[in-house]
């Protein structure tokens, strides 16, 4: 097993535990794991990010720190490789009413440490929520069960991923291939990113994604995707039609 898929194994082990102690309407997975476990992205996510509400702060901390000290996930992470969960150290983790982060190392048999991150935002939840199995695909090489989870649908996830084009002080190279990612999603036939984004916030997208030159995908995205996949998307000119895809996704709602 990779070490990219430790970590994703480690991810959907805590998800299991989590989704049995929260209710599925207090919460959304978002980011790279949404990507990678609803709609088809070959980008392994280094972290977990969570939208979620109605969940006091030390109510939360106190469920996860239990999840990561439980004796099931430690069991369950020895299948995978990982021989200790080490868990954050809280006097210094990000405890806020808007983020609370918890810095997770994963080390493994083979005296790998392997870094991760599970992080729950505050700042409102997006619409709309789908909840859904984890594709089966994504949890075949891990042999464990079907999994059922809240996440953001694709058109709420386009949203957010335009939002980290605009607001990011660097573009990020994983933002535009995770818009590639979606733009295959039927649902987004009649997208209208203008009822969310004004003209120019959209042409600021656009830009960004132009600026995002192959070798910034090669050295950040490039990585976490499985050795197959690094050769289809291990190019200039396919990095190029990946841009375009994105770009695309935008100018359809410029145009309308």
């Amino acid at each position: 097993m990779s070490l990219l898929a430790v970590v994703e194994a480690f991810h959907i082990a805590f998800l299991r535990a989590f989704a049995s102690s929260v209710s599925a309407d207090h919460f959304a997975i978002k980011g790279g794991c949404n990507l990678r476990f609803f709609f088809g992205s070959e980008r392994y996510s280094e972290d977990l990010d969570v939208d979620i509400h109605q969940e006091p702060v030390h109510q939360l901390q106190e469920k996860v720190m239990s999840i990561l000290e439980s004796g099931g996930l430690n069991t369950t992470a020895r299948t995978y490789g990982i021989d200790r969960v080490r868990r954050p150290n809280l006097s210094k983790a990000k405890q806020t009413e808007t983020v609370q982060r918890f810095k997770i190392h994963l080390e493994t048999t083979s005296g790998e440490d392997l870094p991760t991150k599970i992080e729950f935002s505050r700042r409102g939840m997006d619409q709309p929520i789908r909840v859904e199995a984890i594709r089966p695909e994504v949890l075949a090489p891990y042999r464990t069960p079907s999994l059922i989870v809240p996440h953001y649908a694709a058109d709420a996830a386009v949203r957010q991923k335009i939002h980290a084009l605009i607001g990011r002080r660097v573009p990020q190279a994983r933002d535009i291939f995770d818009l590639h990612v979606l733009s295959a999603q039927p649902e987004l036939v009649e997208l209208d990113l203008r009822t969310t984004f004004s003209p120019r916030e959209l042409e600021t997208a656009l830009t960004n994604t132009y600026s995002v030159e192959y070798d910034e995908f090669r050295d950040t995205v490039l990585s976490f995707l499985s050795p197959e996949s690094q050769k289809r998307y291990g190019s200039k000119e396919v990095w190029d039609q990946v841009r375009l895809t994105a770009v695309s996704l935008i100018e359809l709602s410029l145009q309308q």
